[in-house]
């Protein structure tokens, strides 16, 4: 038996085909186009819970924050979130 490189990167699956370049644009196009409504929803679904949309960067803390975001938009509506509804007045 002798050692061959080129069968031992196949086997491992460490070389991509030609497809993987455009499957991973894709990928990154769609990951774009998504991220801007995702967020808006979620900053919805916060207002309408009568919370503040800041609260979205807790899901930047790993694991726990994507669970407190999940709670807090699995919440009743709660009718004082219409304060974010109603655009404010700035006097000068």
């Amino acid at each position: 038996m002798s050692y061959s490189p080129q069968k031992q990167a196949s086997a491992s699956g460490g070389v991509m085909g030609p497809g993987f370049g455009i499957y991973g644009v894709l990928a990154g196009l769609w990951g774009l186009a998504t991220i801007i409504p995702s967020l808006a929803l979620l900053a919805r679904r916060l207002h309408d819970g009568n919370f503040s949309a800041w609260l979205i960067l807790i899901g930047l803390v790993p694991f726990l924050g994507v669970i407190a975001l999940l709670v807090l938009t699995l919440l009743p509506s709660n009718p004082q979130g219409q304060r974010f509804d109603q655009p404010q007045l700035v006097r000068r």
